[in-house]
């Protein structure tokens, strides 16, 4: 199971932004200008740029149609500009394949993930069930090559194995111990911190700043937490927190 989780309500003339599974789809609507739709791409990965690099990303564009240098311009922006993995365009208008095609980006008619998008029922359990205020709690282990990205505060009551990601605006938890990427505060909270009862990640990342794991790789059943000071990741005993 991989589940790469994101939530943004928007209104019908604006760009909608969806995690599904391990894609983060965006979906054009189809009755503004296309100078409006580079604007709202632009401010909104602009915006959380530390939360969206590295992203796959599927564009849904109905039945709207783009031009080879409109194709060739989101190709640049996504990729090139914010980092991401443009996966596939899906789009109605035959040119508009053939010029996504042109420069090797896959293409398909209709995108399955666009009309289960509110009605998913793997989706929306865990929406509705691990969802409190603005914490995503996940009672499992999570393995590698899974992403969890959510924005908020993300608990993990498991271990995080090396390869996957857990990725939070807030404040990580894990009950457990934490062996992939963790990176919270994603979104530019300095004040953001990472706890585990075994602290032992292959990378941490808290806003911009970016640490090496611990030189003690014990296992330890001493809960340790990872906070930012003086432009460096701390790490230190949880007992010691508060002291």
């Amino acid at each position: 199971m991989n589940e790469d989780i994101l939530i943004n309500e928007k209104k019908n003339s604006e760009i909608v932004i969806k995690g599904v599974n391990n894609d983060l789809l965006i979906i054009f609507p189809e009755d503004i200008s296309w100078n409006d739709i580079v604007s709202q791409l632009t401010n909104k990965l602009e915006e959380n740029k530390n939360f969206w690099i590295g992203a796959s990303v599927s564009i849904d564009l109905g039945k709207r149609k783009l031009d080879e240098t409109q194709i060739n311009r989101l190709h640049d922006m996504l990729i090139k500009r914010h980092h991401l993995i443009l996966n596939t365009i899906y789009t109605q208008d035959d040119e508009t394949k053939n010029f996504a095609k042109k420069i090797n980006i896959k293409v398909g008619k209709f995108n399955p993930l666009v009309k289960n998008i509110n009605t998913n029922p793997k989706v929306n359990e865990i929406l509705e069930n691990n969802i409190l205020g603005n914490a995503l709690y996940i009672k499992q282990t999570v393995r590698s090559g899974q992403i969890i990205r959510f924005d908020g505060n993300i608990i993990i009551y498991g271990d995080t194995n090396p390869g996957s990601e857990i990725i939070a605006t807030g404040d990580i938890v894990v009950i457990g111990s934490l062996k992939g990427l963790a990176h919270a505060g994603a979104k530019g909270d300095d004040k953001a911190q990472i706890i585990a009862i075994n602290l032992k990640p292959t990378q941490l990342r808290i806003s911009s700043y970016i640490g090496r794991p611990p030189d003690d790789v014990r296992n330890s059943n001493t809960p340790e937490y990872a906070w930012v000071s003086n432009g460096e990741i701390h790490i230190s005993s949880l007992k010691l927190k508060n002291k």
